[in-house]
């Protein structure tokens, strides 16, 4: 089972390359202030090449400063060899045509469920009266089931795209390996909402984000709402999670179909160490929820 460790700090990081996993992503996901610096990046690089695993490269959406200091990155990346790069901006992949020996990926950023309006589809659904299971269904597909968009994204190097760990669009997930896309899957936590004014500076007053303390670091939160008794939401840095379980059997549906399982590192998992990881890989084989 292919399982790779995402994580944005150097400290983790070198965790997880002494962890089983197979390969390690180091870089922010959805915060562009946590953007490393140049250096930080080759020392990141050069531990996981060290370990033997294989190396990507996290990316956000990003401001145009931000898109400049992604671009350095790139340029060191490119002349270290084949590297995938986790694109989550629209700037950055067109950045990356620039840099052959670098492949992109999609992130979860760019994937949108429900995928656009979807009413030709719910009106064709309609016999006479609304049959609601077929109707839901539609709307858990993702930007990606239409293959035009698919080529779109192809003709720009993609073959490889993130997606969450969403029950009701597994089906659809088949429908982008079938059509040439190699899927990543996230367990434990899918995003709800995210800012680019991080939610929780804004909570702690942390006015200036280029010198934010990174609670995030250390500190996730509970949210609690009466409106959504029955739903648990995270407030990890500038993202709202809602926590998701996967069955030891779902896992193994996953790998069956070769797909690639990323876990993270961070205050919202509580996953800091590489015995952490190599236990939650353990416990992939035994019985209960992961």
């Amino acid at each position: 089972m292919r399982i790779t460790v995402q994580t944005d700090t150097l400290e983790t990081l070198k965790e997880a390359v002494e962890s089983d996993c197979h390969a390690v992503r180091f870089g922010p996901e959805f915060c562009e202030w946590k953007i490393p610096s140049l250096d930080i990046l080759k020392e990141a690089y050069e531990h996981a090449i060290g370990a033997g695993k294989k190396f990507t490269y996290n990316t956000p959406q990003a401001s145009n400063s931000s898109l400049e200091k992604i671009r350095e990155h790139l340029a060191f990346l490119d002349e270290e060899g084949r590297i995938d790069v986790v694109v989550n901006d629209l700037g950055t992949l067109n950045i990356l045509e620039k840099y052959p020996e670098l492949r992109p990926h999609l992130g979860r950023l760019l994937i949108i469920i429900p995928a656009r309006c979807p009413w030709p589809q719910v009106t064709d659904a309609y016999v006479g009266f609304f049959d609601k299971r077929r109707v839901a269904k539609i709307f858990y597909q993702t930007s990606l089931n239409y293959i035009p968009t698919i080529h779109l994204f192809q003709e720009h190097g993609v073959k490889g795209v993130d997606v969450d760990f969403i029950p009701n669009s597994l089906p659809h997930y088949d429908f982008l390996l079938n059509n040439g896309l190699e899927l990543s899957v996230h367990l434990h936590f899918t995003p709800v909402t995210f800012t680019r004014r991080c939610h929780t500076a804004r909570f702690i007053d942390e006015k200036e984000p280029e010198r934010c303390s990174k609670p995030c670091d250390s500190k996730a939160f509970l949210l609690k709402h009466n409106m959504l008794k029955e739903i648990d939401l995270l407030l990890c840095g500038n993202v709202v999670y809602r926590p998701t379980k996967a069955s030891r059997k779902d896992v193994k549906k996953l790998h069956d179909k070769g797909v690639e399982i990323v876990i993270s590192m961070n205050s919202a998992t509580k996953i800091q160490s590489r015995e952490e990881i190599n236990a939650l890989k353990k416990n992939y084989g035994s019985e209960g929820r992961i």
